[in-house]
């Protein structure tokens, strides 16, 4: 029964990580596409720019051509207002191209999140927590005080030495439903925070300030 557990797990852990590398493969080719796309596009668009462009240089050189003859001041006005053609097309260029790259930015930013959660969820197991709880307690050695909050479920996966550990320091082992895949330590010192949506958080935290900067 023992040896056909082992090969049931080994079994499951295997098909964890080939869901991860699909997902992983995925995104990879999702992102790749975005930055073709983004190529793509920006190329298009600088091509149309430069058409344009030279449509209404060679135009107003036949203008200028034909004005100067006539009157230097209808030269001088004419000239004036294509170059305000000029600068507004290329004022409309670059917001173009901006306005593309934040929403490239947003979409890249996503598919990251999405593939880091979803790497989260897939690589969770029932020994997550006891693993987090042991290296919480290593930590804690002289602090007093301490309220060890963890979901009622995942307590039922921590064995009797770990359990009696904490009691024998002194620390206070708090059943709370809101704890989900961790644990979290209440101590004199301040509060250490082990658990999944943390995790998950500050990670967010990390892209938004990244992506800003490049802003």
């Amino acid at each position: 029964a023992t040896t056909s557990t082992t090969e049931e797990q080994v079994e499951q852990s295997k098909e964890k990580e080939k869901q991860l590398l699909e997902i992983v493969a995925k995104a990879n080719r999702e992102a790749e596409q975005i930055v073709l796309e983004a190529q793509n596009q920006a190329q298009q668009i600088l091509l149309q720019a430069q058409e344009e462009y030279n449509r209404i240089i060679e135009e107003a050189n036949q203008k200028a051509f034909v004005i100067s003859k006539e009157a230097e001041q209808s030269a001088q006005i004419m000239l004036t207002n294509l170059q305000t053609q000029i600068q507004n097309l290329l004022e409309g260029f670059e917001q173009q191209l901006d306005t593309f790259y934040n929403e490239y930015c947003e979409k890249l930013t996503s598919i990251s999140l999405v593939l880091i959660e979803k790497f989260l969820e897939k690589n969770i197991d029932p020994e997550v927590t006891k693993r987090k709880i042991e290296k919480i307690l290593t930590h804690l050695a002289g602090s007093t005080k301490v309220k060890i909050h963890i979901n009622p479920k995942d307590a039922k996966l921590i064995n009797e030495e770990t359990l009696e550990y904490a009691k024998s320091n002194g620390y206070e082992i708090v059943l709370n439903d809101n704890i989900e895949h961790g644990v979290i330590a209440e101590t004199e010192l301040g509060t250490i925070d082990a658990t999944l949506k943390f995790q998950f958080t500050v990670l967010e935290e990390i892209f938004d300030e990244v992506f800003k900067k490049e802003e």
